[in-house]
């Protein structure tokens, strides 16, 4: 296990994952978002501008050679497929899933996520 963390999504529920779990020295924070790659920037992170679900941006990510991968992105779809990915390109890491609704626990787990959090639905 290398001293990598690629975080994909960097929103909520990424920060609350992260206030749960030992980080690796280094961290990559893959988002599309110019705002969420601010704040991952004054946070230490380094940063790649894209989308999760795109193999070349988890490749430029690094996530092959990361320790551990977190899965935090706003959609539980969205984060099926991310998980998937993960597995299929790094089969040692941890994987560490959000999950918006309780009843995919067990998709990611199928998926590969080795740890899943779920998250509460936030009211509109």
């Amino acid at each position: 296990m290398t001293g990598l963390t690629v975080v994909i999504g960097y929103g909520d529920a990424a920060l609350d994952v992260l206030r749960h779990i030992p980080l690796h020295p280094d961290v990559v924070v893959v988002d599309p978002d110019a705002l969420a790659l601010t704040a991952a920037l004054a946070n230490d992170a380094r940063i790649v501008r894209g989308d999760g679900r795109d193999l070349c941006v988890l490749r430029h990510a690094g996530v092959q050679f990361a320790g551990r991968v977190i899965v935090a992105v706003s959609e539980d779809q969205e984060g099926l497929l991310i998980t998937g990915f993960a597995r299929n390109l790094n089969r040692t890491a941890v994987i560490v899933a959000a999950v918006r609704e309780s009843a995919n626990q067990d998709l990611f787990t199928r998926l590969g996520a080795d740890e899943v959090f779920v998250r509460a639905r936030s009211v509109r």
